[in-house]
């Protein structure tokens, strides 16, 4: 098991009390890249991810360049917080399990360094969409009954809330493994086959709707897996990157499926999270976190 000492409180805490939490950090965060210094990027970033009120859970992958050509390099950002902006976090030690990416030629790992604000970076190589995928390794964490179920409330996790009131435990810590499932789609040459390319992440956002078709005309439907399964049931948000950030929320029918009418373009952040019981004796439940990262500029405004 993955040891949770060399993760900060950031990368461990779950979410709650969301308007606060996402205040604090984008204010922490204006200050600490105020002042970093040439060699202190480290401990700035720690102190940061330590701050106790800065709980988050959501993870996503930032592309400097979501559309792009074939030849160049794209790079990529790790941001963390309960929604836009986030907060940038480098490839912090025994974070990464797998970093991959997936075109028309095969699959192929992509490279990054521990300790690097940019967190991977890699070569488009073929028309059509480039699909990166990040698997971390498992943490732990425990909250306190009350804590723990304004948690779940807020996730949506209402089959969770069930069972612990079923059992009489909504007074009881929750004890949680979780680990994060996190996915970029990078469209190259105006191109997007291979978009629907499953990256076998145990909990997966795919896309049924072609981006370049997306439109204010055209939804974009979602299927969410498990471990290759349709998932039913879950709570799935889509967020756009503006200010004020826009956020929809859909819940997934019998197969898997959410569809969402995009009324704006940009860079859209979409996740889920699961929850089950967890085989773990050092934990009760066990929790999968995936986001899904398009961006729908330039191909949104030409399907209008």
């Amino acid at each position: 098991m993955f040891s949770v000492a060399s993760f900060p409180t950031l990368l461990r805490s779950p979410p709650s009390f969301r308007l606060l939490r996402q205040s604090f950090i984008t204010s922490t965060a204006r200050v600490i890249t105020s002042s970093i210094r040439p060699g202190c990027l480290t401990g700035c970033c720690v102190a940061l991810l330590l701050a106790p009120a800065a709980y988050a859970h959501e993870f996503w992958l930032v592309p400097h360049d979501g559309i792009t050509h074939e030849g160049k390099r794209v790079v990529f950002e790790l941001r963390i917080g309960p929604t836009w902006p986030g907060v940038q976090t480098p490839r912090i030690p025994d974070l990464v399990s797998w970093f991959q990416a997936r075109d028309v030629e095969g699959t192929r790992e992509v490279d990054g360094r521990e300790g690097a604000l940019a967190v991977g970076n890699i070569t488009a190589r073929a028309p059509g969409s480039l699909v990166v995928a990040m698997r971390t390794n498992s943490a732990s964490t425990e909250l306190p009954g009350d804590e723990f179920n304004q948690y779940l409330e807020e996730e949506g996790l209402n089959n969770v809330l069930a069972l612990r009131e079923k059992f009489g435990l909504m007074d009881a810590p929750g004890r949680e493994i979780f680990s994060r499932c996190a996915k970029s789609i990078i469209l190259v040459d105006e191109q997007s086959q291979g978009y629907d390319q499953q990256m076998d992440l145990p909990l997966e956002l795919v896309p049924r709707t072609d981006p370049l078709h997306a439109s204010t005309q055209v939804p974009l439907d979602l299927q969410l897996l498990f471990h290759g399964q349709p998932l039913a049931g879950a709570l799935v948000k889509a967020q756009l990157k503006a200010d004020p950030v826009v956020e929809l929320t859909a819940r997934s029918n019998a197969q898997g499926m959410v569809s969402f009418d995009l009324m704006e373009p940009g860079l859209w952040l979409f996740n889920a999270v699961h929850m089950e019981p967890s085989g773990d004796d050092s934990a009760d439940w066990e929790s999968l976190w995936s986001s899904l990262t398009i961006d729908l500029t330039d191909q949104f405004d030409q399907a209008n």
